[in-house]
């Protein structure tokens, strides 16, 4: 069961990369980047040579991490650039003189968030959205300038990340739940999208700070043993984009924090969410990547998580009883818990006199959805089948008729046996969108009702859909900015 990898076209040989200079800086100064490589498309790995002006310059590299096969990931690399120079063009497979290396962090300048420190580079290195994109370096996305028609471009016109940027989130960061959903991902992916210098500014100086505050455990109140706030990803892809070794090591750290206790693949009545069990995987998958010495231990964990997935998929649910509409077969299966393991509170205003016994969550699967994704796209062909066709099961069960509330908009909580709890707002249409896209993917992209449906949420999310604060930008904008690729 895979869907391939529609556009990817053939690997890039080299790029070019724009130098920005940070305001005040001048002088010869070191350049630093990292150039993500996508997937099963070297046999050896790169020998980056720089030119600088149409001539090469000595240049140093290293391999930062590798795929399953030996592949390299990502490679970094490091060349000087003297006054004047706004561009630089990177051969991946060239000849030059060596280099040393010097540590990312002896290259950054004092900055801020706010009122908070972080570090950034005295020169700003962007990469081309096309590289970026077939890097997969942030997921699989499509880049901002092939979504220029209705209504798969909703994303690119509704997600703004300058009236939702670093300005913004700082004005709130002492506010705990605008640090939800891992902002750093969602910048990142938007860089990745746009290739806007702005977009990448603002993924680092958030990143730079999550990592810190995470390390020290002063995000606001009680985010920091929350496993709904620990996240890895930004801070793997930060690593992958850029060589700097502590946001690795700060990967690691946080993964190490992110055991699915008491998670044991039996439905569950008291202990989690879809948003704890997805972002436990996300976190365990992309630690793995990127680490140095505990990456068997992160694919373990991660292999548990994905088990434990399956089996609640697996676990019989009698649906004689249910509503007519309830009673669909076993390739339509959620992640389902009780209303009293998800918040009990948020299960009100039913639509019928049928209570659910148990429910699952429409937008916060969307975060399993990754993880499952992410965990398929490094595991061998047994796991890649199991973790994708659990997504499959997911987007078809998303997507059947009765998760349709008033305007057609899928449910805040869907009942699996009884009453569904609709969603007043019009903030997650999206997140459907993309779990339906993905399941007509990954099912070979040949079932045409299966992508009426998903097309019917993306329709929402372009007609209806409302973006109307930082959080619900952070989620709207993490997770659901992938949907365009499932579908061209």
């Amino acid at each position: 069961m895979d869907g391939g990898t529609p556009d990817a076209g053939p690997p890039a040989t080299g790029v070019t990369v724009t130098l920005t200079r940070a305001s005040g800086v001048t002088g010869v100064k070191r350049i630093n980047v990292a150039l993500p490589l996508p997937p099963g498309t070297r046999t050896a790995d790169p020998t980056p040579a720089a030119r600088v002006n149409g001539a090469v310059v000595p240049t140093g590299s290293r391999v930062l991490a590798r795929y399953r096969d030996g592949q390299a990931r990502s490679v970094q690399v490091q060349f000087d650039a003297p006054d004047g120079v706004t561009t630089a063009d990177l051969e991946l497979d060239g000849s030059a003189p060596a280099l040393a290396l010097v540590a990312v962090d002896t290259l950054l300048r004092a900055d801020t968030v706010g009122a908070s420190a972080v570090r950034t580079p005295e020169v700003w290195v962007t990469l081309p959205p096309s590289f970026l994109v077939q890097s997969q370096v942030a997921g699989h996305l499509v880049e901002h300038a092939a979504l220029t028609t209705a209504p798969l471009n909703a994303w690119r016109l509704n997600c703004d990340y300058q009236a939702y940027g670093t300005a913004a989130f700082a004005a709130a960061q002492g506010t705990q739940g605008t640090w939800l959903y891992d902002r750093g991902t969602v910048l990142y992916r938007g860089y990745a999208q746009t290739g806007d210098v702005s977009v990448l500014q603002a993924a680092w100086r958030e990143t730079d700070l999550y990592r810190q505050s995470i390390l020290a455990m002063t995000l606001p109140g009680s985010a920091n043993n929350d496993l709904k706030y620990n996240y890895t990803q930004a801070m793997a892809i930060h690593y992958l984009l850029t060589g700097d070794d502590r946001f690795r090591e700060a990967a690691e750290t946080v993964a190490q924090r992110s055991v699915i206790a008491g998670y044991t693949g039996a439905i569950s009545g008291s202990f989690w969410t879809e948003r704890h069990a997805g972002f436990g995987l996300l976190a365990n998958v992309y630690a793995a990547r990127v680490s140095d010495d505990l990456a068997a231990t992160f694919e373990n964990r991660a292999r548990v998580i994905v088990d434990n997935l399956v089996a609640i998929q697996e676990t019989n649910v009698d649906l004689s009883a249910a509503p007519a509409a309830k009673q669909l077969d076993a390739q339509h299966r959620c992640f389902a818990h009780t209303p009293e393991a998800h918040d009990i509170s948020e299960y009100v205003d039913l639509d019928s006199a049928q209570p659910a016994t148990l429910v699952c969550s429409p937008w916060m699967s969307a975060i399993v959805a990754d993880g499952l994704e992410a965990y398929a796209d490094d595991a061998d062909a047994t796991q890649r089948t199991r973790a994708l066709n659990a997504v499959v099961r997911l987007g078809r069960r998303l997507g059947a008729v009765d998760n349709r509330g008033a305007d057609g908009r899928p449910h805040y909580l869907l009942g699996v046996d009884g009453a569904n709890a609709p969603d007043a707002y019009h903030e997650h249409w999206g997140e459907v969108a993309q779990v339906v896209a993905m399941a007509y993917h990954y099912s070979g992209r040949t079932d045409d009702a299966l992508r009426t449906r998903a097309m019917h949420h993306v329709d929402g999310f372009a007609t209806l859909g409302t973006i109307g604060q930082i959080r619900s930008f952070n989620w709207q904008c993490r997770s659901g900015v992938a949907t365009p690729f499932y579908l061209r």
